[in-house]
C-alpha cells in the first residue's frame, strides 16, 4: 500500500492534525469506546512516560475513538498536559455481522486500529505501542516498558505474557495457546490481548494485508497480529504484565464462537508458513516475573459439562459428518479414560474440525456453532480432573497437552485444503 493509500484510510481532519505533527519516533494509539472510567488515568501516565523516560524523542498519542458517548475524548484532552500532546480521532460505531460483540475488545476496534497503522505509516514513527484502555491499571513504567525494547530494535512485536493459574483461563490453555504452539512452532504464551507494541515496520507491512476488510477481523485482530508476526519472521518479545480483566457483556458460548472463527482466519492467512513446518522465531521475554501463583476463577465446571454433554447428544448426526466414527465413538463413552486418551480425543477433535472448515464441509460458522459444546465438554473435564491438582501437577497436565498438539500435527497438515 502506497503512502496516498495510507493516508485515504484517514479522515480529512485528522490527516491534517497528522501533518502538523511531523515525523515521530513514538506514537501510543488509544482505541477506545466509552473508557470515561479508566482514560483519564491512562492518558496522564502516557504523558508521564513521555516527559520522565524519553523526552529527547518525538512522541504522539492518539485516541482513535470508535464513538463514545461517556466523555472519553473529552477527558483524553483534558488530561494532556499541553494541546499539542495528543492527537484526536473519532470513527462510526459499525454494526457487527453474525456476532454480539467481538472478543476482547469494541465495536469498531477493527477501524480504530487500522487508523492507529496508518497513523504509524504518515508520521513515520518507528515505535508503536496500543494500550488497552479497558485493561489493568496503566503505569508510566508499564507503558516505558512496552516501548524500549521496540524503541532499542530488539524487538519487533511485543506481546503480553501473564502469570496464570494454571487451571485459569481455559479457553487459553486447552485451545488457543498448545494449538499456535504446534500450528506455528512458537513458544509464544498469550497468542491473545488487545495490548501490544510493535515496530513501525511491522505497523506499515500489516497496513498492506487484506485482513482489514474482512468480517471476521472484528474479533480476529488479535491473533492475526501475533501469527502474522510469526509467519513473516519479524523479531518476537514477551512482556511480564499483570493479568487482564475478564471480559463483560459477552457470554462464554460466543467468545469460544469467535476465538475458534479466529484460528480459521490466522490458519487461512497462513496456510504457506505453517504447512511448511517451518519454525517460528524464538521469543524473548522482558520484565518480572511476578512468581505469585494467582488464584483460579471460581465456576461451576460440572453443571456446564453436563449441557455440552447434552448439546453433543443433539448435535450428533452434524458431528457424524466432521468427525471419523472411532473418535466420535470415544466421545459419546462415558467409559473412564487415562489423561493422555482424553488429551489425544481432545486434539483430535480440534483438528478435525480445522480440517473440516478448510474442506467445505459446511460453513465456518456452522462449524463454529457445532465447535462450542465440544469445547465446553473439554474444559469441565479438565477442570474435574485438575480439581484437586497442585499447580506445579496442573502445569503438567498443560505442557502434556501441548506435547499431545505438536504431536499429532501432521493430521491437520496432511487433511488441510490449500485456498479454500
Amino acid at each position: 500500500m502506497s503512502a496516498v493509500e495510507h493516508e485515504s484510510i484517514l479522515s480529512d481532519a485528522l490527516l491534517r492534525q497528522l501533518m502538523a505533527v511531523g515525523q515521530v519516533d513514538i506514537l501510543v494509539g488509544l482505541p477506545t469506546l466509552n473508557n470515561a472510567a479508566t482514560i483519564a488515568g491512562i492518558a496522564r501516565a502516557i504523558n508521564s512516560c513521555f516527559i520522565r523516560d524519553f523526552p529527547r524523542l518525538r512522541t504522539v498519542m492518539i485516541n482513535a475513538d470508535a464513538g463514545s458517548t461517556d466523555g472519553t475524548a473529552e477527558l483524553v484532552r483534558d488530561a494532556s498536559f499541553t494541546e499539542g500532546d495528543v492527537v484526536q480521532t473519532s470513527q462510526p460505531l459499525r454494526t457487527l455481522h453474525r456476532v454480539n460483540a467481538p472478543y476482547h475488545g469494541l465495536p469498531g476496534k477493527l477501524t480504530a486500529l487500522r487508523t492507529i497503522f496508518a497513523a504509524t505509516a504518515l508520521t513515520q514513527a518507528k515505535t508503536l505501542v496500543v494500550i488497552d484502555p479497558a485493561g489493568p491499571a496503566t503505569t508510566p513504567d508499564r507503558i516505558t516498558d512496552l516501548i524500549t525494547p521496540i524503541a532499542r530494535g530488539e524487538a519487533e512485536f511485543l506481546a503480553p505474557r501473564h502469570r496464570r493459574h494454571p487451571r485459569d483461563g481455559a479457553l487459553v490453555t486447552q485451545l488457543v495457546r498448545p494449538l499456535v504452539r504446534a500450528v506455528y512452532r512458537v513458544g509464544l504464551d498469550e497468542p491473545l490481548g488487545s495490548e501490544f507494541g510493535c515496530s513501525g515496520r511491522f505497523a506499515s507491512h500489516c497496513l498492506d494485508r487484506e485482513i482489514w476488510e474482512r468480517d471476521a477481523a472484528r474479533f480476529a485482530i488479535d491473533l492475526w497480529l501475533r501469527t502474522e508476526a510469526v509467519a513473516n519472521h519479524f523479531t518476537l518479545g514477551q512482556l511480564w504484565r499483570a493479568a487482564p480483566s475478564a471480559a463483560t457483556g459477552t457470554t462464554l458460548r460466543q467468545v469460544v464462537r469467535q476465538i475458534f472463527l479466529s484460528l480459521i482466519v490466522s490458519l487461512r492467512a497462513h496456510e504457506t508458513f505453517w504447512r511448511s513446518g517451518a519454525e517460528g522465531p524464538a521469543v524473548r521475554t522482558w520484565g518480572q516475573d511476578p512468581g505469585t501463583v494467582p488464584a483460579p476463577a471460581e465456576w461451576d465446571y460440572a453443571a456446564l459439562g453436563q449441557q455440552a454433554r447434552r448439546d453433543i447428544a443433539e448435535i450428533r448426526p452434524l458431528l457424524e459428518e466432521v468427525l471419523e466414527a472411532p473418535v466420535l465413538a470415544r466421545l459419546l463413552d462415558d467409559s473412564p479414560v487415562t489423561d493422555a486418551q482424553e488429551d489425544e480425543l481432545w486434539v483430535r477433535m480440534v483438528y478435525a474440525f480445522l480440517v473440516a472448515t478448510s474442506q467445505g464441509r459446511a460453513t465456518v460458522e456452522q462449524l463454529a456453532d457445532m465447535f462450542v459444546p465440544l469445547y465446553l465438554w473439554r474444559a469441565s473435564t479438565f477442570m474435574s480432573r485438575s480439581a484437586s491438582d497442585t499447580p506445579d501437577l496442573a502445569q503438567a497436565r498443560l505442557d502434556a497437552l501441548c506435547d499431545t498438539f505438536l504431536r499429532l500435527r501432521p493430521a491437520l497438515a496432511s487433511g488441510w485444503t490449500v485456498g479454500k
